[in-house]
């Protein structure tokens, strides 16, 4: 009876350890190897990843991981990185392992990336899980049996000229309707005398109103502006009968014989009516009718 409890006692303690031990594994939730498994050769990178998990308060050792620019067979370790993360009183690491071959071989031949040892601290003993080395084909960049590289050097070519005359052709006709959009641009919009030909009647009358304060002391002169570029281009004094023959003679300015006939109302009415006008639309008015007789002696 005696050994019956003896033996009952330490199945139970075996038990309850193995329990603990399960329950304190760490484990390998995930693990991405390199995509590619075949032609690798001299100087190419292949990359690893995995994830562990372990209960808290289970700790990965730092002091305990693959050393950085290690070299195992031609296989260097050049980068480990580690993220932690705790979640449900688990501590989960992800680690990422970065490889460069350095091996050489003189035909295809099957390599691998080392098994990698990952260690836990801070329990109740020290865990350990593994990494699988994981296998590739090394592919050379040379056949077998070549001993002398300089026999098989290959002569040098310039590389084939191309006719660029064609294209400078198009660049100088594509720069020069550049330009020619860009004077027109400025003849069609610009007040300022970038031109010679730009300073015509109405443009200086549309520069001049422009700068007039819209009050009524400016009706005046603003008219005085307008009826002498009205003068400039008829040649002699333009009166209110005048205006068919001006726009018989001076044909651009046709399409607004009604809005010119109207200014020399309103202008009649302005000297001799004693009626006071709204000075900014008065004003506004001009500016407007000066701007489009300008683009007319412009020719746009």
């Amino acid at each position: 009876m005696k050994n019956s409890t003896i033996k009952f006692i330490a199945i139970v303690s075996i038990m309850l350890l193995t329990a603990n031990a399960q329950a304190s594994e760490a484990n390998i939730i995930n693990i991405t190897n390199p995509t590619q498994g075949n032609g690798v050769q001299v100087g190419d990178v292949l990359n690893r990843t995995l994830t562990i998990e372990v209960d808290a308060p289970y700790q990965l050792a730092k002091n305990a991981l693959p050393m950085k620019s290690e070299l195992r067979n031609g296989i260097e370790l050049a980068e480990i990185t580690v993220k932690t993360s705790e979640k449900n009183h688990k501590n989960s690491y992800h680690i990422a392992l970065r490889y460069q071959v350095f091996a050489s071989a003189a035909k295809p031949t099957v390599m691998q990336l080392p098994e990698e040892s990952f260690t836990f601290t801070d329990g109740a003993k020290a865990l350990s899980t593994q990494l699988p080395a994981w296998h590739f084909w090394f592919a050379p960049l040379v056949s077998e049996g070549i001993t002398n590289a300089k026999d098989n050097l290959q002569p040098q070519y310039k590389p084939t000229l191309i006719n660029v005359s064609g294209h400078y052709t198009r660049l100088w006709l594509a720069l020069a309707a550049l330009m020619a959009g860009l004077l027109g641009l400025v003849y069609i919009n610009a007040d300022k005398r970038w031109l010679p030909f730009m300073n015509g009647a109405f443009a200086s009358a549309h520069r001049q109103l422009k700068k007039l304060p819209k009050t009524e002391a400016s009706h005046k002169q603003a008219l005085v502006l307008m009826h002498e570029a009205f003068n400039r281009i008829h040649g002699e004094n333009l009166f209110a009968s005048d205006v068919e023959r001006f726009v018989s003679t001076h044909t651009a300015f046709a399409k607004f014989k009604t809005d010119i006939t109207n200014f020399f109302t309103q202008s009649n009415a302005s000297l001799f009516d004693s009626q006071a006008q709204n000075s900014t639309q008065f004003m506004q008015v001009l500016i407007v009718l000066s701007k489009r007789l300008r683009d007319c002696e412009r020719g746009v």
